[in-house]
């Protein structure tokens, strides 16, 4: 691994034109050649197959990034890389492969090859596992962060004053106005002058690295100073980039170098102003805080990102050694680093950066309190140093490589899935019934998508988070009931042992509630329906229970404020239960037997519900064996018959589907079917039959993504689409 980051880098430099000029006057960089075109995957070399992508860019000079050990070189296996020159071979970690010869490289591609160079380096390393004061709290006397003036105010920023005593931090709340694509937080005008600089930390973001130097020997900085700087802001980014791979984040760079002549001056009111202003002068902006924007949109536009920040590095006086604009454009870093030391540069740089998408101070001097509501999400500042019972590692804390469960919240991460999804079709939200897709995010809290079928191509919405607070989710169960008009959708999700029900409003605040624990000892994948028992329909609901068998809840929707039943083990001598899919069919005396397909190592079994005073589960059969994850148990409405459908990921690659022939005599079930195993391993499934010509819709999720298919009446398999 370069530096400390749990990943494997390598650097490939691409043929082509550089694209690290920049518009305007040229006094204080040296001139590169003609604009380039952002590269694709095949054009640079990148290896998906082994989770390999980019994760900076220094015009052709690229730096990929897998997963690693974390602790040393990768043992991937190497392989040629297509178009490299005399057989090179990647990716192997800490290795540069070049299809362009390294004569001509501009200063921005030189600094990034070198940064990597020095990151990849033994010493580096060494130097990063004994840094200094790691792990302590940042000691920081007041906020880091001020809010700029906005675009047009010709104003200046000032870091934030120490708080009054009781008084929270200066804080702003950001409201993403971008839609996302596939590439994940692409703006829907990613080029547009006129679009925010930077709402949420996801897809391509653009830095413009400002080194400001001064007339004296003590203002500016060496050869080694410079790529020194560059390498920490590498690992810090690299780190961030990292984190959360579903985001796809890649930074692309502009690096300049200016040297002022005034000297050095203590006593200006204004100390950064002091130095910025001329700085951006120099460039051919605006000599204000204007010209911070206009170059932040000008590298955005020219290298093709969704967002864009400016990063200044300097050794003139500042007000206070590091802070960053809630929201952007701007961070300010000094080269000394206060106590901290250029060693620490690297996670001051993105303890900044993480500032400009959202994130809020976690160390008690900040004067943070627990509550409040910020980011792309809203989520509150629950890991605040000076409220939080426990407070854990968190980069926005101390001197730590981690977040906690609230700042990926506050940056904006809402893709990336873990756990099971579910999927069902709403109505009365939408003219045609959107999709609507629950399913565990890869860090904390549960994401809500749904499909909007009222726009044309049906494009899945931005996903929303929610419940963050609850922590990492293991499992979730949804159904949108009828206590409303249209119904609200209902979740109950599993955290450890621990099972919890929230719900979303469906009549125009459409706002999730704040989760209510309900049970404990629950393991495994639960489910639930609203049957037909009751005035308005009790919701039932199955778990495995953490040791044997099965348990079995109900709610009484007809009795005030909707109490739960007492938990009641069922079925013990199946052994250990994984999952459990449950539906109220058409069988047995009216409104129909409750029947579920549990799953328990491999193997698949139903069960059902009988409908006499006593309530009691049998086994009926067990009906397939090689699976994994979690079964999904519908019955159809196809035309003549109510069969019942499942389908399960396979214990090797792909699904398998089984359905049970409930018009012959004895129900025989059908299956195995497998489909799909071009997907590979599938971690989890969901699956609905919806009103589009009976069409069975199938959403999986394979490590951190989520993929969309469909099986028409006539039986055949759609292949499968990315979703998330």
């Amino acid at each position: 691994m370069a530096g400390d980051v749990p990943a494997d880098e390598r650097v490939f430099i691409a043929p082509g034109a550089s694209d690290a000029m920049v518009a305007g006057p040229r006094e204080a960089v040296i001139a590169a050649g003609p604009a380039g075109q952002q590269p694709t995957a095949a054009s640079t070399g990148a290896d998906p197959e082994a989770g390999e992508r980019t994760l900076h860019r220094y015009g052709r000079v690229h730096v990929f990034g897998a997963p690693g050990s974390g602790d040393g070189p990768a043992a991937a296996v190497a392989k040629p890389v297509p178009g490299a020159a005399n057989g090179s071979y990647g990716p192997v970690d800490g290795t540069v492969v070049a299809t362009a010869g390294l004569a001509g490289l501009d200063r921005t591609e030189t600094l990034g090859l070198e940064a990597f160079r020095l990151r990849a380096s033994a010493a580096y390393r060494r130097a990063k596992q004994v840094r200094p004061r790691a792990g302590e709290p940042w000691d920081m006397d007041r906020p880091c962060t001020d809010v700029a003036p906005p675009h047009g105010a010709s104003g200046h920023a000032h870091p934030a004053a120490p708080p009054a005593a009781g008084a929270p931090a200066a804080t702003a709340t950001l409201v993403a106005t971008a839609t996302s694509g596939d590439g994940g937080g692409a703006a829907s005008d990613a080029n547009s002058t006129a679009g925010p600089l930077s709402s949420y930390l996801e897809g391509s973001v653009a830095v413009g690295l400002i080194m400001v130097e001064g007339p004296t020997a003590d203002l500016q900085f060496t050869a080694a100073e410079r790529t020194k700087v560059v390498a920490e802001a590498q690992n810090g980014l690299s780190w961030l980039a990292t984190s959360n791979p579903a985001a796809g984040i890649t930074f692309s760079y502009d690096i300049q170098i200016v040297r002022l002549t005034q000297p050095a001056d203590a006593s200006q009111s204004d100390l950064e102003a002091y130095w910025r202003d001329p700085t951006m002068a120099k460039l051919g902006y605006q000599a204000n805080f204007d010209g911070v924007y206009d170059y932040a949109n000008a590298i955005r536009s020219r290298l093709g990102t969704a967002w864009g920040y400016v990063a200044f590095v300097t050794k003139y006086p500042v007000q206070y050694f590091a802070y960053a604009a809630i929201g952007g454009p701007r961070i300010v870093l000094t080269y000394a680093n206060d106590g901290w030391g250029p060693d620490n540069l690297d996670r001051v740089f993105a303890h900044e950066s993480s500032h400009v998408f959202g994130a809020v101070d976690e160390y008690g001097s900040s004067g943070c309190d627990c509550g409040g509501s910020f980011g792309r999400f809203g989520a509150p500042n629950g890991n605040c140093d000076s409220c939080a019972p426990n407070p854990v590692d968190c980069l926005m804390r101390g001197n730590t490589f981690a977040f906690c469960r609230f700042t990926p919240a506050h940056i904006g991460w809402g893709r990336g899935a873990s756990g099971n999804p579910v999927l069902v079709q709403s109505k009365g939200l939408g003219h045609l019934g959107q999709f609507q897709l629950v399913v565990p995010s890869s860090f904390d809290g549960l994401t809500h998508r749904w499909e909007n079928f009222d726009q044309p191509g049906y494009p899945w919405e931005d996903p929303f988070q929610t419940a963050q607070a609850l922590g990492k989710l293991d499992a979730v169960t949804m159904i949108q009931s009828n206590l409303s008009n249209p119904g609200s959708l209902e979740c109950v999700v599993r955290v450890g042992a621990d099972l919890y029900h929230l719900w979303r409003d469906s009549t125009g605040a459409f706002v999730w509630s704040t989760p209510t624990k309900i049970a404990t000892g629950a393991a495994g994948v639960p489910s639930f329906v609203q049957g037909g028992y009751g005035a308005h329909g009790n919701f039932e609901m199955l778990y495995p229970a953490t040791g044997t068998g099965l348990i079995s809840m109900w709610r009484n929707n007809d009795a005030f404020l909707y109490p739960w039943s007492t938990p009641r083990q069922i079925l013990p001598e199946l052994g250990h239960i994984d999952a459990v899919s449950l539906i109220q069919g058409d069988r047995g005396t009216p409104p129909g037997a409750l029947e579920a397909v549990i799953r328990a190592g491999t193997r698949l079994g139903h069960i059902w519900r009988d409908q006499t005073p006593a309530a009691a589960w049998h086994l009926t059969t067990w009906f397939g064996d090689g699976t994994a994850g979690n079964p999904v148990l519908i019955e159809s409405s196809f035309p003549g018959a109510r069969n019942f459908e499942v389908v399960v990921p396979s214990a090797t690659s792909g699904l398998i589907h089984f359905y049970r022939n409930n018009q012959a005599a004895g129900t025989p079930w059908s299956g195995p079917r497998p489909f799909a195993t071009n997907l590979g391993k599938v971690d989890a499934v969901a699956m609905m039959q919806s009103t589009f010509q009976g069409h069975l819709e199938v959403v999986v999720r394979i490590a951190d993504r989520l993929y969309q298919m469909f099986r028409d009446a006539s039986g055949a398999w759609f292949p499968a689409n990315r979703i998330a």
